[in-house]
């Protein structure tokens, strides 16, 4: 079997360069997945008890007309629009998100740490302290206070990682940099300020979760896409992909999404030694997706909660009912708590004691009662292998080598993994990246 255009994974990477191929008309092309679904990282679950589960805190906006339009298309009135209604638990308080904006609901002494920080920024210059890494990044861009209440110890927890180890330039706009008058402003009047970023309108889907997104994209070339299709070996002589089912493949060009690391230490044969070399620069964290039913509505428009405080297990916990009614099978009667915690993946860390964790965390976090544990509706978990890949001080002297390798041989590695840049790994530029790799 020969096709001009081979696509790996049918995750957002690998739809966006089937949509392409598909709108163009082109004839000779083919999608295979590993699993048995669409999505990738970005399919959903539904459990035993009727819960649909995501995996992990999924929101769709983007800055790309064409993509928002597709989703428009896509869901029609399946689509759900929300202002965001995020927050921060720290100092035993839910602080609105930003925090760099809404400092005022700080604890006084807390609160003068960071305005005092964010000062001695603002007078000294933001480009002055010149960062070596991410760690130094905090503090030179939004001083000690934020720092040491929320910005580090969140960061530890998010990433499992050493601060000090990754760089800085993928931050862009994901920080909120706020004036120091908007600040001293806020302290003055009380008022919150909540409207910063990109994803402060987002949309969902009324079923199906961000899979059944996923799903609507798909169908227009559905019987394009083979699953079941795990590629065991990839010869870039012969462009011949073999799968671990025996099938076999010849390709005139190639997009992977797989994760970038595997293909080239497992699957390439014969990769030049600096090309391995720099693949094992390559860094990633791991993590548990645990999702929670209750039998009680949860009043309330809260979106999603960060967890700074190491005593807590997720550094997300996401209130997964309020983006869809039916993410519960009794809509109305059911709320449901999406809660994310990443790890090293050199660490052992169990499904059943993250679990437990969990639960035991959400009730100390007020999410959930002690009366409720008892009788909670729906448990559900999932480990994550690779959740994010690491923006580390290496990575992109190692994708200069590795993505020269391929490119020599007609292949185009994209999407999260495939990409390895956190900073562009979101769906929708997941998605367009798989797009402009077809065009």
């Amino acid at each position: 079997m020969k096709h001009d255009v081979v696509i790996l994974g049918a995750g957002p990477a690998g739809l966006g360069a089937g949509r392409r191929l598909h709108g163009d008309g082109r004839k000779s092309w083919k999608i295979f997945e590993a699993t048995g679904r669409v999505g990738g990282l970005s399919s959903s679950r539904l459990d035993k008890n009727g819960f649909t589960w995501d995996l992990g805190g999924h929101v769709l906006f983007s800055k790309s007309d064409f993509f928002n339009s597709l989703v428009e298309k896509t869901l029609g009135d399946e689509a759900l629009v929300h202002r965001r209604d995020s927050y921060i638990k720290m100092n035993g308080r839910l602080v609105p998100f930003p925090l760099q904006y809404n400092i005022h609901r700080l604890p006084k002494k807390a609160m003068e740490d960071c305005l005092a920080g964010l000062a001695q920024v603002s007078r000294d210059g933001r480009g002055s302290a010149r960062p070596e890494n991410f760690e130094q990044w905090i503090s030179a861009r939004l001083g000690r206070g934020i720092a040491n209440h929320f910005m580090l110890p969140y960061n530890r927890k998010l990433w499992s990682y050493p601060l000090d180890d990754m760089g800085f330039g993928w931050v862009g706009e994901r920080v909120a940099l706020p004036p120091i008058a908007a600040v001293k402003r806020s302290i003055k009047t009380g008022r919150d300020q909540t409207g910063w970023g990109g994803n402060a309108d987002f949309r969902f889907p009324l079923h199906g979760g961000t899979g059944g997104l996923m799903d609507g994209l798909a169908k227009p070339f559905r019987e394009k896409i083979a699953l079941l299709h795990e590629a065991k070996k990839i010869d870039p002589k012969t462009k011949r992909i073999t799968f671990q089912n025996g099938k076999k493949v010849n390709y005139k060009r190639l997009i992977t999404t797989m994760p970038l690391d595997h293909l080239i230490k497992n699957v390439m044969t014969n990769p030049p030694p600096e090309v391995a070399r720099a693949a094992g620069e390559l860094r990633y964290n791991s993590g548990w997706i645990v999702g929670i039913g209750i039998n009680r509505k949860i009043k309330g428009s809260r979106c999603w909660v960060y967890f700074p405080d190491k005593s807590f297990p997720f550094y997300r916990v996401t209130y997964f009912s309020n983006y869809s009614p039916y993410n519960v099978p009794v809509p109305g009667s059911q709320s449901s708590f999406l809660c994310e915690t990443s790890f090293d993946p050199a660490a052992k860390v169990t499904g059943s004691s993250v679990l437990t964790k969990t639960i035991d965390g959400l009730v100390r976090a007020r999410f959930i009662r002690a009366e409720e544990v008892k009788n909670i509706a729906s448990q559900w978990k999932i480990k994550i292998p690779r959740l994010y890949p690491i923006p580390a001080k290496n990575r992109d002297a190692a994708l200069r080598v590795i993505t020269g390798y391929l490119k020599k041989h007609g292949i185009n590695s994209v999407g999260r993994f495939g990409g390895w840049r956190y900073e562009v790994g979101n769906v929708d530029h997941s998605f367009l990246a798989g797009h402009l790799a077809a065009r």
